[in-house]
């Protein structure tokens, strides 16, 4: 049986990340992650606060479907209480509002990190236990990177597959 691997095995560095600041608008993110997107980079921004003690302490997350679901946030809320009515124009409107909102409304949190000397079992339960795709890594107190689930599962691939997938 193989030992288990550990998360910096798994982890991407820093420098594959882009960071925007908290009070920056979400028509800037979407600037930012359009750019991202295009240079084949991870779709994850990370979201740093805007104090010069804070500028690498991040705060949280903005993925695309925090672009999506952030933009209709409000509407999302109303539809769950009184079922969702839909109206031409009705997407290309809330685009045009939601913009202008702030990336630390609609960012995710962190709720949650990992060590870089931790199993990557760990990384697993944090994962599942919070609901989601990806998490710090910290040596100390820095943050050195980030584990996301694609790197987990493609792993998992190998192990189920019998098969050496990633170079």
């Amino acid at each position: 049986m193989p030992s288990e691997k550990l998360v910096k095995d798994f982890m991407r560095s820093l420098d594959h990340y882009s960071y925007i600041k908290e009070d920056e608008t979400v028509q800037e993110a979407m600037r930012l992650m359009n750019k991202v997107r295009k240079e084949g980079t991870h779709p994850c921004l990370f979201v740093v606060g805007e104090e010069q003690y804070e500028k690498r302490f991040i705060k949280g997350f903005v993925t695309p479907s925090e672009l999506v679901f952030g933009l209709s946030a409000h509407f999302l809320k109303g539809a769950q209480k009184s079922g969702p009515v839909f109206w031409e124009g009705q997407l290309e409107s809330e685009c045009m509002e939601g913009r202008k909102k702030r990336v630390r409304e609609i960012m995710v949190p962190v709720v949650a990190c990992v060590r870089e000397s931790n199993m990557l079992m760990e990384a697993v339960f944090l994962l599942n236990k919070y609901h989601i795709d990806f998490l710090p890594v910290v040596n100390r107190d820095d943050v050195v990177g980030m584990i996301h689930i694609h790197e987990i599962s493609a792993y998992i691939a190998e192990l189920a597959l019998g098969i050496q997938l990633s170079s």
